[in-house]
């Protein structure tokens, strides 16, 4: 760990106060926590999959992501709705291990997909976004067994 003492001598070199400034900067920002990766779930990690749909996160939120959803190729109706739906699951757990959401299609724009996460089923959406007002609450726990086998 670095120590503002191990940096007074840099002080009285020849860059003097804006050495000390500099290397107090350089300092922190090596210190600093690195940015999230923003998520990415691409169907064709399932070898078999007739379907091709990259879902992005665009903006990151502290309660709320944007998702993009890319579609090449649906595949079966059932099967790309719940790479979707698992896909958001694991956004979910990955920004805090959320249980529960609240969603909005063509939010902030078409083919996106605005995500809340809320801390209870009676958390009212509307309070992180105005745009999810009225959304219905979803309990990502009922599909579990569904998401997990498709590991």
């Amino acid at each position: 760990m670095l120590r503002i003492r191990s940096l007074v001598p840099l002080a009285s070199s020849a860059t003097g106060y804006y050495g000390l400034c500099g290397t107090i900067i350089l300092a922190l920002l090596a210190a600093a926590p690195a940015v999230a990766e923003t998520f990415r779930a691409d169907s064709k990690r399932f070898v078999d999959s007739k379907m091709d749909i990259v879902v992005t996160e665009t903006e990151r939120h502290p309660r709320t992501s944007v998702v993009e959803i890319q579609i090449k190729a649906v595949g079966s109706s059932v099967g790309s709705s719940f790479f979707l739906l698992c896909s958001v699951r694991d956004l979910a757990r990955q920004r805090g291990n959320y249980r529960y959401i609240a969603k909005v299609e063509e939010q902030p724009h078409r083919g996106h997909m605005l995500i809340a996460f809320l801390q209870s089923v009676t958390e009212p959406p509307e309070q992180i976004d105005a745009r999810l007002r009225g959304q219905q609450v979803i309990d990502l726990e009922q599909f579990a067994p569904i998401c997990d086998k498709m590991q």
